[in-house]
């Protein structure tokens, strides 16, 4: 029970706690595991000793997200030769390429499947649940798929995506059973290549409607994501019947068509296959699913679970049954100020009486379009909780009068802010220090910066512009407060993306720190000496003011006593006429 190493979390911590962490029984080690808030502290708990890491590595290491070559085979590796530590993983996401936009090559695409197929071939994940593929193309091995069918038992919830390389008619993706969710997305390779395939026709995808329609009937969790201007058609999906299917996502996507003159009294499609599906509880559409109109012949009755939709404002708007049950809406594409106005969807969302949740995007056409945008929300949704606000195109708020009009959301949590930067506005910092003293409630938010036109226009016909131009600045914030409820101090991540000129490249800096929101008085936070002096001469507060004119009046009596004492000397040497006088 040697300690590892002593964590950021416990460095203060006396040796008589942590010897008595290490007789806590194990039960009790993993509740208090779960009630850390993040992952950084359970890392820094579990690295306390060995003790503690084997009775919490079985939350460690429940859910495991790799998004890179090198940690998915390096994670991977060491999951196939420590058994102890892979039979605790439910669930299991790879992402070699991780957060960026471009893809990984075949070589790459068959390190990280060949890594999966070794660690599933090994049967030490036993308790997996969940599985997700998340690349631009298909795994490179198939028969990684048919390791993981075999290895993992509890296997119930899969996730893939496919690109421009579709997966063969005979692949092992579509030899599993009984799942309960299965998640597809389709990458911009799928579209570029596959936008003018009738995909009912392709033995690939008969093969995947048998796996979902025939094989998996207790299906619960259904997603076939995708974005593109031009939708792609699927329409075997309304053919299947789910009777517990709770979740249904669906990107861009055509399943809605007849290609034959409708009956009198007949239903189109996707309306029959909803109210087939009365226990659906989260509803995630888009633009090319249904159109708004065709929601009429829904029944009144149906779709009554629902308290999750995200869809175009005009979808939901054709929706008035379930208006008074969502609790979380979102809002899948932009709003265009131009178009609609603030106070038209203030009024769409002041019907939604249980909203709890929202995520809305405004495309302003002017500066001026976000005047009464924030109070028409904070009008509408006063129960908020949780908000993700974007207000792209044009500047919209300064961040000193958004941190103030918030208040007005006297239940939010977290907060997701993406703007353009007002002209003149403030720092990340300084902006994040406001809204955090302002609303001291908030547990987490983030700011993000975006450029006032994507991609930035470039005038005169010039290539590039002579100077650097900041693509992005984002920070993630997190908020402390003592016993009372006062802010204590703000924990900050910030990441800022450069473009530079000349196709010189991309380049970005990522920065941790911690802002100490306590009152300057306050005990611990004002600095004793030379050091707190010059800290509180330079500090922007009305003590900072004072403490500045001190020092300026001070400045000028020293400059007069200097001018009188240089004048009466000046003085004393004309009265002895300049000689001097020897005794």
């Amino acid at each position: 029970m040697t300690p590892l190493r002593t964590p950021s979390l416990l460095k203060n911590v006396s040796q008589k706690t942590i010897a008595s962490i290490l007789t806590t029984p194990g039960d009790l080690l993993i509740e208090i595991a779960f009630w850390l808030e993040s992952r950084l502290d359970l890392l820094h708990f579990a690295l306390t000793s060995n003790y503690v890491f084997s009775h919490i590595s079985s939350v460690l290491y429940e859910t495991v997200v790799l998004e890179s070559v090198e940690q998915c085979s390096y994670t991977l590796g060491m999951l196939a030769r420590r058994h102890g530590i892979a039979r605790h993983v439910r669930e299991l996401v790879v992402r070699p390429h991780g957060k960026t936009k471009t893809g990984i090559a075949s070589v790459e695409r068959d390190i990280v499947s060949a890594a999966v197929m070794k660690v599933a071939g090994s049967l030490c994940l036993d308790a997996l649940v969940k599985f997700v593929w998340d690349a631009d193309e298909i795994p490179y091995h198939e028969d990684m798929w048919f390791a993981l069918r075999m290895g993992c038992p509890q296997l119930r919830y899969i996730g893939t995506t496919m690109g421009g390389i579709l997966p063969d008619a005979n692949s092992h993706l579509f030899d599993f059973v009984d799942l309960k969710g299965f998640y597809l997305t389709l990458k911009s390779g799928f579209y570029e290549s596959h936008i003018d395939m009738f995909l009912d026709d392709e033995p690939t995808f008969h093969r995947f409607s048998e796996m979902l329609v025939q094989k998996c009937p207790n299906l619960e969790e259904l997603t076939i994501d995708g974005a593109s201007s031009v939708p792609t058609d699927i329409h075997f999906l309304v053919e299947g019947r789910w009777p517990k299917l709770r979740k249904l996502m669906l990107g861009d996507v055509c399943i809605d068509w007849i290609p034959r003159p409708m009956n009198p009294g007949e239903k189109r499609p996707f309306i029959a296959f909803l109210e087939d599906h009365p226990h659906l509880e989260s509803l995630s559409i888009s633009r090319h699913t249904i159109q708004p109109i065709h929601f009429s012949a829904l029944g009144p009755t149906s779709l009554g679970r629902v308290t999750s939709f995200s869809g175009t404002h005009q979808q939901l708007q054709a929706l008035p049954h379930l208006h008074c049950s969502l609790e979380s809406v979102t809002f899948v594409d932009p709003v265009e100020t131009r178009e609609v106005s603030a106070p038209t969807v203030a009024s769409l969302l002041r019907e939604l009486t249980s909203l709890t949740e929202l995520r809305i995007a405004f495309t302003l056409h002017s500066m001026y379009d976000s005047g009464n945008l924030l109070r028409s929300l904070i009008q509408s949704c006063p129960n908020l909780r949780h908000l993700e606000l974007t207000c792209g195109h044009k500047p919209s708020f300064q961040l000193d009068a958004f941190a103030k009009t918030i208040r007005g959301f006297p239940k939010l949590r977290t907060l997701h802010l993406t703007i353009v930067k007002y002209p003149g506005d403030e720092t990340l910092a300084t902006g994040a220090t406001r809204i955090a003293r302002s609303n001291p409630r908030l547990n987490k938010f983030s700011l993000t910066f975006i450029p006032p036109v994507h991609p930035v226009p470039l005038p005169f016909a010039i290539p590039y512009r002579p100077f650097s131009f900041p693509a992005r600045a984002s920070g993630c914030f997190e908020l402390s407060c003592d016993q009372h409820g006062l802010p204590l101090s703000l924990h900050a991540m910030e990441h800022n993306r450069l473009v530079w000129p000349w196709g010189l490249g991309v380049s970005s800096t990522t920065k941790k720190y911690v802002q100490d929101l306590r009152p300057l008085g306050a005990p611990g936070r004002r600095k004793t000496g030379l050091r707190g002096v010059l800290n509180l001469l330079f500090e922007r507060s009305s003590a900072g003011e004072e403490m500045r004119m001190i020092v300026f009046c001070t400045l000028l009596v020293c400059l007069a006593m200097w001018g009188f004492v240089a004048s009466a000397d000046r003085k004393a040497r004309l009265q002895t006429g300049g000689f001097q006088v020897v005794v």
